[in-house]
């Protein structure tokens, strides 16, 4: 069902919340998370503010017939750059927008919850798009795992991103590779997380040979985003590739991975046959050793020269992203906005193709429809809230009512 908007506005007496939390201590302990004790401490109004700001989102969920969550599940904290938001059970809800003041011995809170996007939504639907079928009576095992190759022990960002796109592109599992004796910080607690070894803050060959069992179970791979490109990364890749030889087909290569193909020729070689390949424009022209400006003044041609080397499904991304087979077919998505123009959106996109691969989806099919869910998500966000500022986490999480609108377009159910 698609999520309708709504408002919430609540106005609570800074002294009444003081009198409380001083008649009765384990009030804010029980009903405010430890970060917003600590924020409020001598500061009654802002404890206050965050009380109108937990009601004024329990009023939200209740207006729109949706199960109101808990004050304790709710909590108060801030955007870079100091703009409020509510997290629900420690994550973020797509579309619901937070403001707070407080003056003159008044607290008051307005939450606004965007509406999520319909069938109605959606536009033109191209007839090549297909998603894996989702059946109600499925389990994990049924939509998959995807293991995520990704991000250095230095930089985990791209890792957690890839990750995040696979859970909300709806695989029923998702493993990440985390150096051993790390916590994986920064990953979901849904994130499944892998010890191996590293060497000198980089993923090497021991490490892929830790890997060796779970690049047979898994239902696909995404390998690159945020590896580096240490000596260490080309012996990674090696093992990846020579481990997956003839598997291609479960084998999403992205970022790291493609500017190790660019750099180690050795590699080339043995990247298997059905892979999907996500370059951007500057890593298509370091695998094509061509200019950017020459990539983007021929893009349609790149794109087939790549697929037709690599004997796979290359998808040079970018406004009016271009989907290249090694056949020849070549498709071009319609989508172009601002608001994928923000790190980590490729990460997403990534983890997103992994999850569909997962689900049973062909390198083509998942390719395509991985291009215009990514896009979508970002058109519908730059239509709700903004083409400026919108995070990669963000677009990760508008992915579930996306797929959902585009099911119901297609299966003919969009009022229901």
């Amino acid at each position: 069902m698609t999520r309708g908007g709504a408002v919430g506005v609540d106005v609570t007496s800074v002294e009444r919340i003081s009198k409380l939390t001083q008649r009765r201590p384990a009030f804010a302990s029980k009903l405010f998370t430890p970060e917003e004790v600590s924020y409020s401490e001598g500061r009654p109004e802002r404890l206050a503010a965050r009380w109108a700001a937990k009601e004024a989102v329990r009023k939200v969920y209740g207006g729109l017939g949706l199960p109101i969550p808990p004050y304790p599940a709710i909590s108060v904290t801030h955007r870079p750059g100091g703009a409020p938001v509510a997290l629900i059970g420690g994550a973020e809800v797509p579309g619901l927008e937070l403001s707070l003041s407080h003056d003159a011995g008044l607290a008051i809170a307005m939450a606004v919850l965007l509406p999520s996007p319909g069938a109605g939504d959606l536009g033109y639907l191209p007839s090549e798009l297909v998603l894996p079928e989702r059946s109600q009576s499925g389990n994990k095992g049924t939509f998959g795992t995807v293991l995520v190759i990704a991000g250095s022990p230095t930089f985990p960002g791209a890792a957690a991103l890839s990750a995040r796109g696979a859970l909300r592109g709806g695989a029923g599992k998702v493993k990440v590779i985390v150096a051993e004796g790390s916590h994986g910080q920064g990953l979901s607690p849904e994130v499944i997380r892998f010890p191996v070894p590293a060497e000198a803050g980089a993923y090497g060959e021991a490490a892929a040979r830790a890997l060796a069992g779970e690049l047979v179970t898994a239902k696909a791979v995404v390998c690159g985003p945020g590896l580096g490109d240490s000596l260490a990364t080309h012996g990674l890749m090696a093992e990846i590739l020579r481990a997956m030889a003839g598997k291609g087909g479960r084998l999403v290569l992205d970022a790291d991975a493609l500017n190790a193909l660019a750099r180690w020729e050795d590699l080339r070689g043995i990247v298997p046959a059905g892979c999907v390949m996500t370059p951007h424009p500057l890593e298509a022209a370091r695998l094509s050793r061509a200019e950017v400006g020459e990539v983007q003044s021929d893009r349609p041609g790149f794109a087939l020269r790549l697929a037709a080397e690599f004997r796979s499904c290359v998808v040079l991304k970018g406004p009016g992203t271009v989907v290249a087979e090694p056949g020849g077919t070549l498709w071009r998505d319609d989508h172009a906005t601002s608001v994928l123009s923000t790190g980590g959106t490729g990460d997403v996109l990534a983890g997103l193709m992994g999850a569909l691969l997962a689900q049973g989806s062909s390198p083509a099919d998942a390719a395509r429809a991985g291009v215009f869910l990514h896009a979508e998500a970002g058109s519908w966000l730059g239509r709700a809230r903004g083409r400026a500022g919108i995070l990669a986490s963000e677009v990760a999480d508008a992915l579930v009512e996306v797929q959902e609108a585009v099911r119901r377009r297609q299966s003919g159910t969009a009022g229901d």
